[in-house]
């Protein structure tokens, strides 16, 4: 029953999501009004303001810190004191070699367990 009802509710999300009518569409209509406004905006743009270019805007407020900087208007934000991570004061050789070691020792009881008990077949001999 929960299949009937989930494999429904998975058709009719397809259905909506590939079979419906986008609402922000626009009709042919809309599309005219637009290519006409756009076309009378084109005939005024001699009278508009010439925009500033983004790079000439950036060095323009460059300028303006770097004149605010030597005038002693700007003073850099003080950082805050964050204390160092406390470590176990050991290099990385070190810390290798502890890892390395630990690894041979437990190979060593490994295998000194596997060599006392290599006769002992209570458990892995099959007879």
């Amino acid at each position: 029953m929960l299949k009937k009802h989930l494999s429904a509710l998975l058709v009719l999300a397809l259905v909506f999501t590939f079979g419906g009518i986008s609402g922000h569409a626009l009709t042919r209509a809309d599309l005219e009004n637009e290519l006409s406004f756009s076309a009378l905006a084109g005939e005024y743009d001699s009278f508009a303001e010439p925009e500033i270019q983004p790079q000439a805007k950036l060095r323009a407020d460059m300028e303006k810190l770097v004149a605010d900087a030597r005038a002693g208007k700007v003073i850099p934000v003080a950082r805050p004191q964050i204390q160092p991570a406390q470590s176990n004061s050991l290099s990385k050789k070190a810390k290798v070699a502890i890892g390395v070691g630990i690894a041979v020792i437990v190979l060593a009881i490994i295998i000194k367990h596997e060599k006392d008990n290599f006769f002992n077949c209570k458990s892995r001999c099959v007879i």
